[in-house]
C-alpha cells in the first residue's frame, strides 16, 4: 500500500526528532522532503474539517518537535536550512489553519523568520525567489501577521519598513535587469512583480484594518514623501495604496499629525515634521476629503505675518489646485475658502508672496485651463500687470506670456493687451523682458495662423505695433533702432515662415498703424537704407582706394566708418571691428556684401548670407560682427518679394476691400524707402496705378523715385502719366513729371516737347488751372529746352493774372486755404516762375530780374506800390513770394537786391500768426537741411519777441537750433581746415540782422529817448546775443563768441550803409547798442586765440566810408548817438522783460566785470588782426580771397588777389600798455597793434606811433591819441609845444584841450593828403572814438613780468617825419612821412604819469 504524504512527513519528522545532532547535509535533505511532502498536503474537507484538522496534527507531531529540538526556528546560520524551515512552517500553518501549528512562545521566531525571508525577495534572479515569494503568499492569504499585534508591535513596524523598502528594491532590480538575458521573461517578471506588490499591500492592509499606530502612519507618511522618489516609485504606490485602503482608519492619526505640524511643530521629534506641506499635498491628491479638518489652518497660515510662511503655504495651495481632476466644489466650502484665500494673495502687501502666487497660478491655469475658477485666475493675474513693482510685473508678464503661448486660441483678450502694453513700461528691465517674451508669443502665433490652427487676431497684431513704439524710448540703447532693426528681422517672424504669411501678418498690422508706428517703422527701414548706402560707397572706395590718394583715401574710410558704425547697437565696437576688416583687406568679403546689398530676394540673400558665414566659420575674429553686418545688408525686413506678394494681392479679384488701403500703405512705406524693390513687379504696378484713384498720388511718388531702378516700356507707361499730368491734382502731377523724366530714355526726350504744347493748350482754355501750372512748372525743371520755347506764353498769362484786381466780393472758393481763386492763382504762378529758374539738369539763360521784381512788388503788396492783393488773404500771396525768395537763394542769391531780402526776413513779424509760423516752418527745413544761405536765419530773430507764445517757442526753438548746428560745424571747418572766416560763425549773422532793422519803417525817430521803445525795437538783436553768448553754445565759450561779436560791431561802426546812405546812423547806433548788450549779457571779455583774423562785410550792404566829407559826417553821426548810460538801460530793461533770459545770463550780469566807462562804446578788439572788406556775398568772398604778402623796405604789404575785395589788414600782435583810468583811477591793460600794413587798393595807410620828442617840427599836425583811460582814440590838433615840460597842447575834436608829452603815449598821425583819400574801413574810428575792452589786472601783470626785459633793451624807434607837403591827392602816402614806427611805451613812463593835464 502506497503512503500517503502525512505518512511520510510523519516518518521523516520521527527520523528528524531521533538524530541527536544531525549534519548540514542530512539536515538539508530531510528538509527539502519535509518541505516538498508539505506542499502535496492540503487542508480537511470543511464538512470533517477539525476531526481532520485532529488527524493532521497528530501525524504532523513529530516534524513540530524536531522543529523544536533542534531549535530550526532559530538556525539563522545557514540560509539554505532556514529557508527549507521556513517553507515547511508556512505550509505547517497552511495546513493546519485556522489552527496555530505552534505555540505563542514560538511566534516571535517564526515571524523572524518569515522577514528575514521577506528581505530576500529583492534578488529576483535567485533561483529561491519563487519560493520566498510563496511563503509571501501564504503569510498574506492566512493573514498570519494579525498574530503580531498582541504583543510584536516593533516587529511589526519592522515589517512594514521592510515591506516599503522591499518594493523599492525589487522595483531597481527588475530595472537593472531591463536590458539582460532575461528580457523574454519580462512579462511574467512582472506578473510575479504585481503579485508580490499585492501580497505585501494585503498584509499592511490587514493589519491597519485590525489595528493603526502612530508608529504605521509615520513610516506610510515616510515613504508617501520620501525625497528622491518620483510619483511613479514603488514605495510610494504602496504608501498612496494604504492610505486609499484606508482612509478611515489612517485619516484621525494623519490628521492629528498634521494637526500638530501646524500647532506644535516643535514638539514633533520627527523629521517628517518638515515636510507636512508635501504630505499634505500627496493626500489631496489621494483622499482630499481626508483633509477637510486640516485645511483651514493651511488658510491661516495664508494670513501669518510671516513672509515664507505664507509663500509655503501659497505654493502648497498652488499644488494643490494645480491637480487635473481636482474639483473644489465636490468638498464644501472648506476648499471654496482656501481657494478666495488663494486669489488675495495675488495683491498681497509682500512683493515676494504676490511673485509666488503668479506661479502658483500659472500652474492652476496649465492644469485646468477651461476649469470654472479659471477666470479669477486670469483676473489676478492680469492685475499683477500693472503692480507697482517693477519684479512682480516682470514676473505677471512672464506668466501671461506663458499662458498665451499654452491656451493661444481661447487666451482673454485683454490679457493680450495688457501684457503688450508692458512695452511701455516705466522700467527698462520690464520693457526688455516683455520684448524677449512677445516675440515669442509672435513667433508662436504666426506658426499657428499658417497651420490653420488660428485665423488672424487683432491682438496678437498689437504686437509689433508696440513694438515699434520703443523707438520712441530715447532713455534706453537697447531700443534704438539699431536693435530694433535686428528684432523685426531675425525674431519677430519663424525663420521659415512663407513670404505669403508674413504680408499677410504685416498688412493686418498695417491696418491698426497709426502715424507713431508708421514713423518708428520708417526709422528703421531709412537707418536699414542709410547703412546700405554708405556701405556700398565704401566699399567701392575699398575697391579703389590703391589707385588714388592714400590719405585722402585713409581720410573718407573714417567717415564712412563712422557713419556705419552708427547703425550697430555698440558704435565705438563696431567702428573698430571696421578698422580690422579694413586692414584685412579680404576680397572674398567684400564680394560677399556687394552680392547681399545687390540682390532684391530675402530668399537668395538668405541662402548667400548662410554660405558666407559657412566660409568663414564661427572661429572667425569678425564672425559676430560679421553676422550681424551681412544681416543689416540683406533684405530680410522687406524684399522684392513681399512687393510682388502685395501687388499680387492688390491686381486680384479676391482682394479683401477691407484691407486694401492697408496694403497699399504698406506698399508705399516700402517702396518709398527701398524703390528698387519694384524691380520685377512693373505690369503688376501698372495696372495698380491704372485702376487705384485714391492712392493716385502715392503711387505716382513712388514710380518717380523707382524709376532709375525698373525696366518698363515707356509708352505704357506715358498714357497713364500724361493723363495725370492734365487731369490729377497738383501733387500728382508734380511726381507725374518726375516719372516722365526719369522713364524716358533718350529717344524719348521729344515726349517734354509734345507735353508742353498741350499743356500750354489746356492752361490758355482754363482747364484745370492749378494742376496744368504745375506741370509747367515741373516740366521747366527737367527740360529746360522744352519750357523756353513756351516761356513768353507763360510768363504773360501769369502776369495777367498779377495785374488782375482783386474782387471784393470774392469768396474763398475753400475753407482749407482761405485763399480766394485770384489769390490762389498768383500762388500758383508764382510757383511756377520760381521752379523754372531752379532746373534739375541744365542751366537756365533767362534773366531773373523780371520775377525779382514780380517778388518785391509782391512782398509790398501792402505798400503804396505793391501788387494789390485780397486784405484778407493777400498774406498768403507774400509768404508764397518770400518762400519763393527762400527757394531762389539757392542758386541766384546773388541776384536778391537787399530790400527783397529785407522783406522777405520781415516776413518773420506778419501780423498773421498762422502765415509767420508757416514761414518760419519752412525756412527753418531749408536752413537745418542747408538748402539757402545760412543769412536767411536771423528771421527767426523777429518772432521772439511776439506776443504769440507758441511763435516766441518755435523761434528760440529754432534760432537756438541754428546757433547750435553753424557753431559745430564752423568749428569743425576751423579744425580740419584751419580756416579763420568769421563769416563761418553764427554770430556772422549779426551782419545782415543790424542792417534789416537799421531800414525797418518802425526803427525809433532820431529825437526819440524812450527806452522802452527801443528795448521793444532791438529785441530781435537782444534776443541773437543771448544765444550767442550762452554758456552751453556747443563748446563755445563766451571767451570766444564776445570778440567774434566785437569784431562784426567795430566793422559796422566803420562803415556806410550801401543802400541808403542816409540809413548809416542808425547803423552805428544799433552797432552801439550791440556792443553794449555783449558788455552787460557775458561775465568776461577776454581775446581768444582762435579768433577769425578777418570780417567781410558784404558790400551789397555796407560800403567804404567817404573821407571827404569825414568830419561833417561824425559831427552829424555825434549828434545822433545814443548816450552810454541810455543804451545800458535799454539793454536792462530788455533783460527785465525778457522771460527767456536764463539763469545764468542774470548771473553773468550781475557779477559782469564790464571793462568800459560810460563814455566807451566801441573799443577795438585787442591782440587780433582786423580786416573789414566789401564783398559780394559771403559765399563769393570766401572762395575768391586770395592774399600774396609782399615785404618791402617800408614795411609789409597785402595784395588781394580778389577783384571783390577791397582790404586793408592791420596785424596787430599783443602789447602791453598800463595806463590809469582818470575817473575810477584803476589799472586798465590794452594790447594794441605794432605792424601796419597797407594796401594798394587803399588811399591812406595811418599807424600808431610811439616816439620821442619831436618838439615843434609837429605843431599843426591832426593826430588821433589813444586815451589810457577809456582805450578810446580821441581827435585833435597840436596847437603848441612847451620845451620846459616836453609836453605838447591838444585841442581834441569835442572842445578839450590837454597838455600831454606824447613821447609816453600811443597816438596815430592823420595826414593831411589822407584826408582826402577813401579811409578803409576797420582803421579809422568812426564817430567820437573807438574803444579797446581791458583785460583782468591779473593778465596784464602777468604780460608785464614777461615782456619787461625785453622792452628794457629794445632800441627805440627813429622819428616820425611831418608829411611832404608836395604829396599828391588821392596817391597812396609811403616811406616814414605816412607809416609811423612801432609804438614801444615804457612801464616806467606809463605809471609814472597819474592824470593828464587839462586846459581852459
Amino acid at each position: 500500500m502506497e503512503k500517503t504524504p502525512t505518512h511520510i512527513v510523519s516518518e521523516l519528522g520521527s527520523r528528524l526528532l531521533q538524530l541527536s545532532c544531525p549534519n548540514k547535509d542530512s539536515l538539508v535533505k530531510l528538509l527539502r522532503e519535509v518541505a516538498n511532502t508539505l506542499s502535496q498536503i492540503d487542508q480537511p474537507p470543511a464538512i470533517n474539517k477539525e476531526k481532520g484538522l485532529k488527524l493532521l496534527e497528530v501525524e504532523l507531531g513529530p516534524l513540530k518537535k524536531s522543529i523544536i529540538k533542534h531549535g530550526l526556528l532559530k538556525h539563522d546560520d545557514d540560509n539554505d536550512v532556514s529557508l527549507l524551515v521556513t517553507i515547511c512552517v508556512s505550509e505547517l500553518f497552511r495546513i493546519l489553519a485556522p489552527k496555530l501549528p505552534f505555540e505563542d512562545k514560538y511566534l516571535k521566531d517564526i515571524f523572524n523568520l518569515f522577514l528575514a525571508e521577506f528581505s530576500e525577495l529583492s534578488d529576483t534572479v535567485s533561483p529561491y525567489f519563487s519560493k520566498r515569494a510563496k511563503i509571501l503568499e501564504t503569510v498574506s492569504r492566512l493573514k498570519c501577521c494579525l498574530l503580531m499585534l498582541d504583543s510584536l508591535q516593533d516587529l511589526v513596524q519592522q515589517m512594514f519598513s521592510k515591506f516599503f523598502s522591499l518594493v523599492s528594491e525589487h522595483q531597481q532590480s527588475l530595472i537593472n535587469q531591463k536590458n539582460s538575458k532575461t528580457q523574454q521573461r519580462k512579462a511574467s517578471v512582472q506578473q510575479t512583480q504585481q503579485s508580490l506588490f499585492n501580497n505585501i499591500l494585503t498584509i499592511m492592509t490587514d493589519i491597519l484594518e485590525e489595528e493603526v499606530d502612530s508608529s504605521f502612519v509615520i513610516i506610510i507618511l515616510e515613504n508617501l514623501v520620501k525625497e528622491g522618489e518620483d510619483t511613479t516609485s514603488a514605495s510610494n504606490k504602496l504608501a498612496i495604496s494604504l492610505i486609499e485602503g484606508c482612509t478611515d482608519k489612517l485619516e484621525p492619526l494623519i490628521c492629528s499629525f498634521l494637526t500638530s505640524c501646524f500647532l506644535e511643530k516643535d514638539s514633533i521629534l520627527t523629521d517628517l515634521k518638515g515636510s507636512y506641506h508635501e504630505i499634505i499635498f500627496k493626500i489631496s491628491l489621494i483622499a482630499p476629503k481626508m483633509l477637510l479638518a486640516v485645511i483651514p489652518k493651511l488658510t491661516r497660515e495664508l494670513l501669518t505675518d510671516q513672509v515664507d510662511v505664507r509663500i509655503k503655504a501659497l505654493n502648497l495651495a498652488g499644488r494643490i489646485f494645480a491637480q487635473p481632476k481636482h474639483c473644489l466644489s465636490s468638498y464644501g466650502e472648506t476648499y471654496q475658502d482656501l481657494y478666495a484665500e488663494f486669489l488675495r494673495r495675488f495683491s498681497d502687501k509682500s512683493a515676494d508672496v504676490r511673485m509666488a502666487a503668479l506661479t502658483c497660478g500659472k500652474q492652476c491655469y496649465f492644469a485646468n485651463p477651461s476649469g470654472n475658477k479659471t477666470s479669477g485666475v486670469l483676473t489676478a493675474i492680469q492685475e499683477r500687470l500693472l503692480d507697482f513693482d517693477d519684479k512682480v510685473r516682470t514676473q505677471a508678464l512672464v506668466v501671461a506670456c506663458d499662458i498665451m503661448k499654452f491656451n493661444m486660441k481661447y487666451v482673454p483678450l485683454n490679457l493680450i493687451s495688457e501684457a503688450s502694453e508692458r512695452l511701455r513700461d516705466k522700467k527698462i528691465s520690464v520693457r526688455k523682458m516683455a520684448l524677449q517674451k512677445l516675440t515669442e508669443v509672435y513667433q508662436d502665433y504666426c506658426d499657428r495662423c499658417s497651420a490653420g490652427d488660428m485665423t488672424i487676431n487683432e491682438h496678437f497684431e498689437q504686437i509689433p505695433c508696440k513694438i515699434l513704439l520703443l523707438c520712441c524710448d530715447k532713455n534706453c540703447e537697447e531700443f534704438r533702432s539699431q536693435n530694433l532693426e535686428l528684432v523685426l528681422s531675425d525674431d519677430l517672424f519663424p525663420r521659415l515662415l512663407p513670404v505669403e504669411e508674413r504680408m499677410r501678418h504685416w498688412v493686418q498690422c498695417f491696418a491698426i498703424m497709426n502715424n507713431i508706428h508708421l514713423k518708428s517703422l520708417n526709422s528703421i527701414l531709412s537707418q536699414k537704407r542709410r547703412l546700405q548706402n554708405e556701405l556700398r560707397h565704401c566699399l567701392t572706395l575699398w575697391r579703389t582706394s590703391k589707385d588714388g590718394n592714400i590719405e585722402e583715401a585713409q581720410r573718407k574710410k573714417k567717415s564712412y566708418f563712422v557713419k556705419l558704425s552708427a547703425c550697430f547697437p555698440d558704435a565705438s565696437e563696431a567702428e573698430d571691428f571696421f578698422q580690422k576688416l579694413d586692414q584685412m583687406r579680404d576680397a572674398s568679403i567684400f564680394d560677399a556684401l556687394t552680392l547681399l546689398l545687390d540682390d532684391l530676394s530675402s530668399t537668395n540673400a538668405q541662402i548667400i548670407k548662410e554660405k558666407f558665414l559657412k566660409r568663414i566659420g564661427a572661429k572667425h575674429s569678425l564672425f559676430e560682427f560679421l553676422r550681424m553686418l551681412s544681416t543689416k545688408c540683406s533684405p530680410n525686413i522687406f524684399s522684392s518679394e513681399h512687393v510682388q506678394c502685395l501687388l499680387n494681392q492688390l491686381c486680384s479679384t479676391s482682394v479683401n476691400t477691407q484691407l486694401e488701403a492697408a496694403s497699399i500703405k504698406l506698399l508705399l512705406v516700402i517702396l518709398n524707402m527701398f524703390p528698387s524693390y519694384l524691380r520685377g513687379s512693373e505690369k503688376q504696378f501698372l495696372k495698380l496705378l491704372e485702376e487705384n484713384d485714391p492712392a493716385a498720388d502715392e503711387l505716382t511718388v513712388v514710380l518717380s523715385k523707382a524709376a532709375p531702378y525698373i525696366s518698363v516700356n515707356f509708352g505704357d507707361y506715358y498714357p497713364v502719366l500724361e493723363k495725370v499730368c492734365r487731369e490729377g491734382t497738383r501733387s500728382q502731377a508734380k511726381y507725374a513729371v518726375s516719372a516722365i523724366g526719369l522713364l524716358a530714355g533718350s529717344s524719348d526726350k521729344y515726349v517734354f516737347s509734345e507735353l508742353c504744347e498741350m499743356l500750354l493748350d489746356s492752361l490758355l482754355a482754363g482747364r484745370n488751372i492749378p494742376t496744368t501750372l504745375q506741370s509747367l512748372a515741373c516740366v521747366g525743371q527737367y527740360s529746360v529746352l522744352a519750357y523756353d520755347n513756351i516761356y513768353e506764353d507763360i510768363t504773360s498769362y501769369i502776369y495777367q493774372v498779377f495785374q488782375a484786381e482783386p474782387s471784393d466780393s470774392q469768396l474763398p472758393c475753400d475753407q482749407s486755404s482761405g485763399c480766394c481763386n485770384s489769390c490762389k492763382l498768383k500762388i500758383y504762378g508764382l510757383k511756377t516762375l520760381v521752379k523754372s529758374f531752379l532746373p534739375r539738369h541744365g542751366q537756365v539763360v533767362r534773366k531773373i530780374d523780371d520775377l525779382l521784381d514780380i517778388l518785391k512788388k509782391t512782398l509790398k503788396s501792402q505798400g503804396q506800390d505793391g501788387i494789390k492783393s485780397c486784405d484778407d488773404t493777400g498774406a498768403n500771396v507774400r509768404l508764397a513770394a518770400a518762400k519763393a525768395v527762400l527757394l531762389l537763394s539757392r542758386k541766384w542769391d546773388l541776384h536778391i537786391s537787399p530790400e527783397i531780402f529785407r522783406l522777405t526776413i520781415l516776413m518773420a513779424k506778419d501780423s498773421n500768426a498762422f502765415i509767420t509760423k508757416t514761414f518760419l516752418t519752412k525756412l527753418h527745413k531749408l536752413v537745418t537741411e542747408h538748402m539757402i544761405p545760412s543769412r536767411y536765419a536771423c528771421a527767426f530773430s523777429f518772432s521772439v519777441s511776439t506776443p504769440c507764445r507758441d511763435l516766441q517757442n518755435d523761434s528760440f526753438r529754432y534760432i537756438n537750433g541754428f546757433i547750435n548746428n553753424a557753431t559745430r560745424e564752423s568749428r569743425a571747418c576751423r579744425d580740419f581746415d584751419q580756416g579763420e572766416s568769421l563769416t563761418d560763425s553764427p554770430a556772422y549773422m549779426i551782419v545782415f540782422l543790424i542792417h534789416v532793422l537799421a531800414h525797418d519803417p518802425e526803427f525809433p525817430s532820431e529825437d526819440c529817448r524812450e527806452e522802452h521803445v527801443y528795448a521793444r525795437f532791438c529785441g530781435p538783436l537782444f534776443s541773437v546775443l543771448q544765444v550767442l553768448l550762452s554758456i552751453k553754445n556747443n563748446g563755445y565759450t563766451i571767451k570766444e563768441t564776445a570778440p567774434f561779436l566785437f569784431c562784426i560791431f567795430r566793422a559796422i561802426k566803420r562803415a556806410e550803409d550801401a543802400v541808403d546812405s542816409r540809413k548809416t546812423p542808425r547803423l552805428h547806433i544799433l552797432a552801439d547798442i550791440g556792443y553794449s548788450a555783449v558788455n552787460i549779457l557775458n561775465s568776461i571779455v577776454v581775446t581768444s586765440p582762435q579768433t577769425p583774423r578777418s570780417i567781410l562785410l558784404p558790400s551789397s550792404l555796407y560800403s567804404l566810408t567817404s573821407i571827404t566829407n569825414n568830419q561833417n559826417k561824425a559831427k552829424s553821426r555825434a549828434q545822433n548817438a545814443l548816450e552810454q548810460s541810455f543804451i545800458e538801460r535799454v539793454v536792462h530793461i530788455f533783460q527785465s522783460q525778457n522771460s527767456l533770459l536764463s539763469k545764468h545770463d542774470r548771473r553773468c550780469q550781475e557779477d559782469s566785470l564790464a571793462v568800459g566807462s560810460e563814455d566807451k562804446i566801441l573799443p577795438p578788439l585787442l591782440g587780433n588782426q582786423i580786416e573789414t572788406s566789401i564783398t559780394g556775398s559771403t559765399e563769393t568772398s570766401k572762395n575768391n580771397t586770395r592774399c600774396s604778402r609782399k615785404r618791402t623796405h617800408q614795411g609789409e604789404q597785402i595784395s588781394c588777389n580778389s577783384k571783390s575785395l577791397r582790404t586793408v589788414e592791420s596785424e596787430i600782435p599783443i602789447k602791453k600798455l598800463e595806463r590809469h583810468n582818470t575817473r575810477s583811477k584803476e589799472s586798465i591793460d590794452a594790447i594794441v597793434s605794432n605792424k601796419i600794413t597797407s594796401s594798394k587798393h587803399s588811399g591812406i595807410v595811418s599807424a600808431l606811433k610811439d616816439i620821442s620828442n619831436h618838439g615843434e617840427a609837429i605843431i599843426g599836425q591832426r593826430i588821433k591819441l589813444l586815451s589810457p583811460a577809456d582805450g578810446c582814440f580821441h581827435r585833435g590838433t597840436i596847437e603848441k609845444f612847451n620845451s620846459k615840460s616836453n609836453s605838447h597842447k591838444i585841442i581834441f575834436d569835442n572842445g578839450d584841450v590837454e597838455l600831454i608829452c606824447l613821447d609816453s603815449e600811443s597816438w596815430e598821425t592823420l595826414s593831411h593828403e589822407s584826408l582826402q583819400q577813401q579811409e578803409i574801413l576797420g582803421k579809422e574810428t568812426e564817430g567820437s572814438q573807438n574803444c579797446v575792452p581791458g583785460i583782468s589786472h591779473t593778465l596784464a601783470k602777468a604780460q608785464k613780468q614777461k615782456t619787461t626785459a625785453k622792452q628794457q633793451n629794445k632800441k627805440l624807434p627813429t622819428k616820425l617825419n611831418p608829411p611832404a607837403a608836395n604829396s599828391k591827392k588821392g596817391n597812396s602816402v609811403s616811406g616814414e612821412g605816412s607809416v609811423s614806427g612801432v609804438t614801444d611805451t615804457s612801464d616806467n613812463i606809463g605809471l609814472g604819469r597819474s592824470r593828464r593835464q587839462r586846459t581852459c
